[in-house]
């Protein structure tokens, strides 16, 4: 069971990250265990593993439903970002000194090997990895109030989980905003720090909606609907 388990809710969770599922749509156990021929208890644990993972919501009476964020909520998310993690990082840097240079250096190495490793287990690691690296600045930047307002917007179930959209070339493009981003703390360049986060979150930005409009396109077409196959090698 653990088995067509996992394999169910990486199947439900590319959907509900690609936006294929609309906000608020039911997930039910029978016609989803009818579609990946499982039986319902396997279904039940990966849409448990959804609600967990902040991608799906569960109501008394209500059931399962997909989580409420639609392109119009990432897109809002994003711009907030751009205004005001930049300036978190403009502060940060200013501030941040060689201890913020070594602890954002030390995230970029273990991405790049997350990176190096691949696969879903590194993707993972690569989720965490990055929440660590915008975390970091957020608590140089020496800000209560734009840690109240930010760490909510960096832990976006959503977004986290786009780097699953995100092909090899796209996270290294990814990391390198990252080393930008070091080079100006290391130069305590804090209008370059600013320009750099603004730079890496647009193109994260640009990044999630081309591939949740590619994949829910290519999911429609003839001959290239995503559908579940109970075979290991099905699934990338």
């Amino acid at each position: 069971m653990a088995e067509g388990q996992d394999r169910a809710y990486d199947a439900l969770r590319l959907r509900v990250v690609s936006g294929h599922y609309a906000p608020g749509f039911h997930l039910r156990e029978e016609p989803l265990a009818m579609e990946f021929k499982l039986s319902r208890s396997p279904i039940r644990a990966a849409l448990r593993r959804l609600v967990e993972d902040g991608l799906a919501t569960t109501d008394a009476g209500q059931g399962i439903r997909v989580a409420e964020w639609g392109d119009a909520d990432v897109e809002e998310t994003f711009r907030l970002r751009i205004l005001l993690e930049a300036h978190a990082t403009e502060l940060a840097v200013a501030r941040g000194g060689s201890a913020l240079v070594e602890q954002l250096e030390d995230c970029n190495r273990r991405m790049a090997a997350a990176i190096a490793a691949g696969g879903d287990a590194a993707v993972t690691a690569i989720q965490a990895i990055n929440r660590d690296f915008h975390r970091t600045l957020l608590a140089f930047a020496g800000s209560p109030r734009l840690r109240l307002i930010l760490e909510p917007m960096i832990d976006m179930p959503v977004v986290i989980r786009s780097f699953y959209l995100y092909t090899p070339a796209e996270l290294l493009q990814s990391l390198h905003h990252h080393e930008d981003i070091v080079m100006a703390a290391r130069l305590q360049d804090a209008e370059l720090g600013r320009r750099a986060m603004q730079l890496h979150l647009k193109m994260s930005q640009a990044r999630v909606q081309h591939h949740r409009v590619a994949w829910r396109q290519s999911a429609k077409e003839p001959g290239m609907v995503r559908s579940f196959d109970p075979r290991p090698e099905a699934v990338a």
